[in-house]
């Protein structure tokens, strides 16, 4: 799973941003596809995802606002996906799993 040292770390080394723990807010929910923003979550990106999916969020204030979203295996934990918005703006995606 995508932990908070390796927010920290992707965040400094993707953006430049050096994120304070202690300012970090994170939740987990179990969504189903119907749930998920689809401008947010491509069509071909949910057509590969368990449904439902966890979705692990973290959440961190500077001059923007920055949510990074993992989605989870229900079952594992295994991250399957990543997405970034900065200012409710979608600005990177990682998909963790092969496409079929």
């Amino acid at each position: 799973m995508f932990g908070i040292e390796q927010l920290k770390d992707f965040m400094e080394e993707k953006f430049g941003v050096a994120v304070e723990l202690s300012e970090v807010g994170e939740e987990t929910v179990l969504l189903y596809h119907e749930e998920l923003d689809e401008e947010l979550i491509s069509d071909d990106v949910l057509q590969i995802l368990p449904n439902p999916v966890s979705f692990h969020t973290y959440i961190y204030n500077d001059e923007s606002e920055w949510i990074i979203g993992i989605a989870l295996e229900v079952e594992t934990n295994k991250s399957l996906f990543l997405v970034c918005l900065r200012d409710g703006k979608r600005i990177f995606q990682e998909l963790f799993i092969e496409k079929s």
